[in-house]
Order: structure tokens, then sequence, then C-alpha cells
């Protein structure tokens, strides 16, 4: 390590971040039961925070979030059917657990919408159950069910904050749900994905695609969504690589980035070319993680993240099971990887400020 890149190190793990209006990523390593902060400046990492204060270490920590005005994250804990509300308001000191909230279900996947007003967490197994919890006071909102043969493995909301879409591993499907003040859902529709089976899904800038990446098959799902929450025009998009697990958009909203991690190929990010509603093709270019990341995938669990710029991708595993310690860095413009941060156990979540627009 070159010392300069050393001595900014020293100084990111000593001191914390400048300023909690300034942007950050953060990670949770599941298995050592922590958070580190990224410093998308310098690509450092700080060290672990609040180890054995998110729950047992046993439940496993997933998926992370951060809310759109920088101040609080919040961190699942699978096993425990917890989630883990964090204060981030005065970042020189250690960040601070305020609330706990028991859900329920298994707590995998989450999303906050892009308003500030709600989250909604999901499972990562055979439950049809939405949690839905007010952001203002941190409280629990409603338990929703979305019926029989229905489950929700993993969520993902269009930027007005107006539609949930859900995927459906086990039935591959997608269900679009109107979001309620009180927290309630209402149906809108159903998209039939079979043969794929889809393991997350990633909604546009503009609201108008959704992309679900699909687990055993060399295809990922496009959708597009109209203005009333209507997710139509199924659209199979030939990829190269088999087993999709995470995608994040660019800012503009015309190019997304698709991780695979396939048992021949290793792990693997596929950019993706979005040219209208729905519409969407793989551009040809590819990254190579490196080593392999595993080859099986969580579900609904972001693992791979934008940086504030839009310049680098970091890829963190996309399962527990031969997930490394590593989390890669890609440079998006020459399509290569240049190194890595180092978490202190297996990172799995990921997520900067104003990576993709709604606080993931």
């Amino acid at each position: 390590m070159k010392r300069l890149t050393f001595l900014m190190f020293l100084m990111f793990v000593c001191v914390g971040l400048v300023s909690a209006a300034d942007d950050f990523g953060v990670f949770v390593n599941s298995n050592t039961n922590n958070i580190q902060f990224i410093d998308p400046e310098s690509q450092t990492v700080s060290s672990p925070k609040l180890a054995g204060l998110l729950g047992s270490y046993g439940g496993g920590l997933f998926d992370v979030v951060i809310t759109p005005d920088k101040k609080t994250i919040v961190v699942s804990n699978f096993g425990d059917s917890k989630i883990f509300f964090i204060s981030i308001d005065n970042i020189f000191g250690e960040p601070t657990v305020v609330k706990t909230l028991r859900i329920g279900f298994f707590a995998e996947d989450m999303a906050i919408t892009p308003d500030g007003k709600y989250l909604l967490v999901t499972d990562g197994g055979f439950s049809p159950r939405v949690a839905v919890i007010d952001m203002s006071c941190y409280n629990f909102l409603k338990s929703n069910n979305l019926g029989t043969n229905r489950y929700a493995n993993a969520v993902d909301i269009t930027p007005d904050s107006k539609t949930a879409v859900f995927v459906d591993y086990f039935q591959g499907r997608a269900y679009s749900y109107s979001l309620q003040n009180d927290g309630s859902l209402v149906y809108i529709n159903t998209a039939w994905v079979l043969p794929c089976r889809p393991v997350n899904v990633t909604i546009s800038p503009d609201g108008h695609t959704a992309i679900l990446a699909s687990a055993g098959n060399s295809v990922c799902v496009a959708l597009a969504i109209d203005d009333t929450g209507l997710i139509y025009g199924t659209e199979s998009v030939p990829m190269p690589f088999k087993s999709g697990q995470s995608c994040v958009f660019n800012k503009a909203g015309d190019k997304a980035y698709y991780l695979s991690n396939s048992q021949n190929n290793g792990t693997k990010i596929v950019e993706l070319l979005i040219t209208g509603p729905g519409q969407v093709t793989a551009s040809g270019n590819t990254i190579s993680c490196y080593p392999p990341k595993g080859t099986s995938q969580l579900f609904g669990v972001d693992t791979i993240a934008l940086d504030p710029a839009g310049n680098y991708l970091y890829v963190a595993n996309p399962t527990l099971s031969g997930g490394l310690q590593g989390i890669d860095i890609l440079d998006v413009t020459t399509y290569t990887r240049i190194g890595y941060v180092q978490g202190t156990g297996i990172p799995t979540g990921i997520a900067f400020t104003t990576s993709n627009g709604d606080g993931e």
C-alpha cells in the first residue's frame, strides 16, 4: 500500500467521516455483527462499528439502507426477525442504535420510500408478509399479507414513493402494490415472469423500468411501469452469464450494472443499456471480480452499489457461502477492477448516499 493511501486510511479509521451532510457508504458484515463506513473520496473504510449491538451473531446481518437525509441507517438481522435504526447525526463519534423493532418474520430485504416517510421490509423465505414502518417515529405501522400463494422475496419502490414492486421467486412472478398513508398495500397487478426465478428487483430513477435479477438461468427480466403503477411488457433479456443477484442503475437511468455469480463463470458485472420503459439490452461490456464470491444468491439484499459520483461500483458478497472479506472496486468507465476495501467479516448489504435516488 502506498504511503499516502495508508495515511488516508489511518485518518479515516481514527476520525470518521467529516460530516453527516457529506456523501458516504456503509456495509454490514453479516457474520461479525457490525457495520463499516466507506469514504468514497479516498476509497477507504472505517473500523467496525456497533459490534454485538445489532442482535445476535447467529441471526446474521443482511441488508442496509440509508435515509435520504443521510441521518439514519437501518440494518436487518435475518434470524432475529429484527431491524435496527442507527443515528449518524454525530459522525465524529460512534453511531448510536436509537431503536430496535421485531417484525414477526425473518427480516431480509428493505427499501425506504424516496420521500423518507416509510420503510418496507420483506422476508427471505416462504412469507407473504410485508412490514411497513413509519420513519418519522420508527413505529411499526402495518404487517401486510399479500395473500395465498404470494411471496414477497424482495422489494423496491418507485421514485414518487407511491408504488412498491415485489418479486416472488417461488411462483415466478412480480407484484405491484400501491402504498397508502396508513401503511396498507393495495394490489394493482401481477406480471408472470417464468421461467425467470427473480431474487431481486431494482427500479430506474425515472420509475418506468424495473429489472428483475434471475437466479439459475441466463436471462433477466425487464418490466415497464406506467404512471399508475401498472407493471407490464415483461421482456426476457439474454445475459452472457447465469445467476443474477443484484442490479443498480446509474443516476441518468440509461445504464444499469447487473451482478452475476455463476459456478462456471465466477462473479461478473454485466453492463445493461436502457432505451425506454422496460427496454433493456446487454451492452457487451462486462467486469470481472476476483476471487469469485460464492455461487448462490441472497433474496433482495443489494450487494452492489454505485458511488455518489457514479464512477465506481463496490461489490460485496451476493451470498454467505463462499463469501470473502474484500469488497471489489470496479471502474465503470474502463470496465476494470481497480482494487478493493476490506471488511471485518463477510460483507453483504451495501449502500451509498445518493447512489440510486432512493436511499439504498
